[in-house]
């Protein structure tokens, strides 16, 4: 169940591409006591997690977390500081702007071993002024005990004249150690996107994107099975196609996914009849007949059997008509991925609100994917640190800014 980031850069100094994107700044002494020009972070542990601070003794604030700042509507890299022992951090090169901010704390074996825990985050967007803005940041734990979002692999591109985007695919990983069944899950993707329409403000769609109690959406389809026959082991993923065919024959950097282990099923599909479907069930079928896009730039999600016929569903007036949408509950959602793109044109043009999910769901985008430019890339959820990640854990912060990292595809594999 989600509760609250790239990290094969992190373990190259804290970078993204990795060399030459990331500034590096040390904290002032006395921390953010007093307002000055840039960004001063205080960063805790959350409350909910206050177990996790007494146990590694950070009663005042959090010590050598790594603060990350992105001003929205540049080139993509992080600017960098690392907490002092009373958890203060000071980036005073930040210009006044919107920013993506998150932190980033793994832990050493032996923290681990004292806390229960291998990693913390969180993550916001926030204004920073001319005049320097103080901020605290909450960091919540990892979470190991679930079935997660692996990795998404959605560029788009173009063969000829035409728009190609189904090869498509995301896999699942199972991160517990007990076997999990996927009959009757369902998969859909978030209604709304991080950015404010002529329609509809961020305060006016405040209330759909920051729903604490579940997740709006339109679009859903539902894992095969009745109960037991698509068991899936600890430490074992499955790949969700498209289309499961061989994709290479349209472009030779595009997957061959005929061996997927499920594919989407819409009303104008090609069946590969070896491969499940994961079939439509509302509230209607996606536009080009194929089952439902997910581009890079959205929230997906995994959650237990719903029935869209009993959910709570709303009317949405936009200018192409009328939309039904209905709530995913909390209750029902296991994992939350929100997948971000590398776009300064996009940041520049539209303003930016300040999420698509509830932070319960997933504090801040991540994986950065410029789209569509290098179809060799995928957006995957990093290992955690130290022994833990070894053992073959996945991160699961519920920041995906610091969840998940651009990487060659590896469709069924984990790196």
């Amino acid at each position: 169940m989600p509760k609250r980031p790239t990290l094969a850069c992190l373990a190259l100094a804290f970078s993204l591409s990795c060399a030459g994107e990331v500034g590096f700044s040390d904290p002032p002494p006395g921390g953010g006591d007093h307002l000055r020009p840039g960004l001063a972070v205080t960063v805790r542990v959350a409350p909910e997690a206050a177990e996790v601070a007494q146990a590694l003794g950070w009663a005042g604030g959090v010590p050598g977390a790594e603060v990350r700042a992105h001003r929205i509507g540049t080139d993509f890299a992080w600017e960098t500081a690392v907490t002092d022992e009373q958890g203060n951090a000071y980036l005073p090169q930040l210009v006044s702007g919107r920013y993506r901010v998150a932190v980033y704390r793994p832990l050493t074996d032996g923290e681990s071993a004292q806390a229960g825990v291998s990693a913390l985050a969180s993550g916001r967007i926030l204004d920073v002024g001319g005049a320097g803005t103080e901020q605290t940041m909450e960091l919540v734990p990892n979470q190991t005990e679930s079935l997660v979002i692996s990795e998404v692999y959605a560029p788009a591109t173009f063969v000829a004249e035409f728009r190609y985007n189904f090869h498509m695919y995301f896999e699942l990983y199972n991160n517990s150690d007990r076997t999990v069944f996927l009959d009757g899950l369902t998969f859909g993707r978030s209604q709304l996107i991080n950015i404010a329409a002529p329609f509809a403000s961020c305060a006016e769609s405040a209330r759909f994107r920051k729903d604490p109690d579940g997740i709006w959406a339109v679009f859903l389809h539902r894992f095969p099975g009745s109960g037991g026959q698509y068991p899936l082991g600890p430490g074992e993923a499955v790949v969700v196609a498209l289309d499961a065919i061989d994709h290479s024959v349209v472009d030779p950097r595009l997957p061959d996914l005929s061996d997927a282990d499920f594919e989407l099923l819409g009303f104008g599909d090609v069946d590969n009849p070896a491969v499940p479907n994961v079939v439509e069930v509302g509230l209607r079928n996606w536009f080009d007949g194929h089952g439902l896009l997910f581009y890079v730039g959205q929230s997906l999600f995994i959650a237990n059997e719903v029935d869209p016929a009993s959910l709570e569903r709303v009317v949405r007036s936009l200018p192409s008509g009328d939309v039904q949408t209905i709530r995913v509950p909390d209750t029902a959602l296991i994992d939350v991925m929100w997948t971000e793109e590398d776009d300064a044109l996009r940041d520049q043009r539209f303003e930016i609100c300040d999420g698509v999910v509830h932070d319960d769901f997933d504090q801040l985008g991540g994986g950065y994917l410029q789209h569509g430019v290098d179809l060799t890339l995928s957006v995957q959820r990093i290992r955690l640190p130290g022994a833990a990640g070894v053992a073959g854990r996945l991160q699961d912060t519920n920041v995906s800014a610091v969840d998940l990292v651009k990487a060659p595809i590896t469709p069924g594999t984990i790196r």
